[in-house]
Parts: structure tokens; C-alpha cells; sequence
């Protein structure tokens, strides 16, 4: 298993696609972060949940870049063609699967850490030189930065095993982009409940966001741990689906 990772990993140093999501991921953060620090009223800052909204956007902008990764790598081998080789040195699909998730989640964690540090040099100055008074201890700051890394390492490896189960770039991106802002916000607002379980609730929730739902305050996010899991067991979910659809998959 481990000589299928590094191989994996190996294919995904040596692409461009790591290199301008990371470039991407760093300027989006930081853009995002200083646009809400800049336009945002101080009215707004007075509770604890404007000052996370700025520095959440580097966890949030990372995990869709990691996103989009995991989606490109893993499903742009069957558009290249390079996952037959791949399987004649490794056979066993699922373990292929797996390496490929594995390494997606370790490109996240790169991302996210990239995404995290520009928003803290990019967000904090800009609420200092604002006055805007953070109202948060080191450890929260520490949870809302780590959580942000965390989420891009979970989003890398859920878009991998997307990518995997589809086989198709394309459409796994269009179906991850229809099921986080169509679907999602649909189903949220006609069953009560959903959106603390949902994708978008359990993102919420590990990057640090607001601790109640914006909208139903009676509906607070599930706990941090908890949500990893949520997210962990979703991705476990399609990483099985895709290991027993590479399984039976004609590759020409």
C-alpha cells in the first residue's frame, strides 16, 4: 500500500494542477478575507461571528480548491487514459482508489495550510488596522485555523473518491457544484434538520463558522468531532461505492 501511495503522490507533485490550486487557494483566501474585512461594518464585528467569517474564508476557499483537486486527479485519470497503466503495476483497484484518496487528503492538508496563513496575513492586520477587536482567545484562533487545514484535507479526499466513483471530471464537478448550492440549499429549506447534517452544516461547523445556523438559532452545529466523522463517514461511504464500481469497470 504504501509503494501505490507514493506512486500516486509522485504523479501529483509532478502535475500543474497542484501548483495553481495552491496559487489559487492562497490568492482566493486572501482576497475573500480582506474583502469581508474591509466591507463589513463594525456593527456586524460586534459578536464573535463577524470576526470568524474572515477568518473562516481561507478554510472555506481551500476546501473547494482540495475539492476540485481531488476531482481532477482522481477523475481525470480516466479521461487521460493513465489509469491503465496504473492498474497493469497495480491490479488491485480498490487499493488503487484508496491511495488516490489518501494522497488527495494530504494535497488538502497543503492547500488549507497555504489558504490558512494568507487569510491570518491578510485578514488580521486588516481588522487591527480597522480596530475591530478579535474577542477571541488563542485557542479559538488556533481552532478556526487548524479546522480550516482540516476541512481542505477532508474535502480533498471526498473530491477524489467522487472523482473515482464517476470516472468523469466533468461531471463529478458539476454534480459537486449542483449538490453544494442547489440541492443542498433546496432541501435545507424544505426538511427541518437537514442542514445540521448536511455538507454545507457539517463544512460550517469544522472550519470554525457561527455556532448556531444562520436562520434557526434553535438548530446549533454539530460538535467539531462530530462533524469530522459525519464528513470521514460520507467519504468512507463513496470511496466503498467507488472501489466496487472500479471493481467491475471496463478500462479500454
Amino acid at each position: 500500500m504504501g509503494r501505490t501511495i507514493r506512486s500516486e503522490l509522485l504523479k501529483l507533485l509532478t502535475t500543474r494542477t497542484l501548483a495553481w490550486l495552491l496559487i489559487a487557494s492562497v490568492l482566493t483566501s486572501a482576497g475573500i478575507a480582506a474583502v469581508v474585512a474591509v466591507g463589513t461594518s463594525e456593527a456586524d464585528f460586534q459578536p464573535t461571528e463577524g470576526v470568524r467569517s474572515v477568518l473562516a474564508q481561507g478554510g472555506l476557499a481551500a476546501g473547494i480548491m482540495a475539492l476540485l483537486l481531488g476531482i481532477v486527479a482522481s477523475g481525470g485519470e480516466y479521461r487521460h487514459g493513465t489509469i491503465a497503466p496504473t492498474l497493469l503495476v497495480t491490479p488491485a483497484r480498490g487499493r488503487v482508489v484508496l491511495a488516490q484518496m489518501i494522497v488527495c487528503g494530504l494535497a488538502g492538508f497543503a492547500l488549507g495550510a497555504a489558504a490558512a496563513a494568507a487569510t491570518a496575513l491578510v485578514g488580521l492586520p486588516l481588522l487591527e488596522a480597522r480596530g475591530i477587536e478579535l474577542r477571541l482567545s488563542a485557542a479559538q484562533l488556533a481552532a478556526i485555523f487548524l479546522g480550516g487545514i482540516a476541512f481542505a484535507g477532508l474535502s480533498g479526499a471526498l473530491g477524489s473518491a467522487l472523482g473515482s466513483l464517476l470516472a468523469n471530471q466533468v461531471l463529478a464537478v458539476g454534480l459537486a457544484l449542483l449538490v453544494l448550492f442547489v440541492l443542498e440549499p433546496l432541501l435545507s429549506g424544505v426538511i427541518g434538520g437537514y442542514q445540521r447534517y448536511s455538507l454545507t452544516g457539517v463544512r460550517t461547523a469544522i472550519i470554525g463558522g457561527s455556532p448556531q445556523m444562520a436562520g434557526d438559532p434553535e438548530e446549533g452545529l454539530p460538535a467539531f468531532w462530530l462533524a469530522v466523522m459525519l464528513w470521514i463517514g460520507y467519504t468512507a461511504a463513496l470511496t466503498i461505492a467507488a472501489g466496487a464500481v472500479a471493481r467491475r469497470r471496463e478500462i479500454a
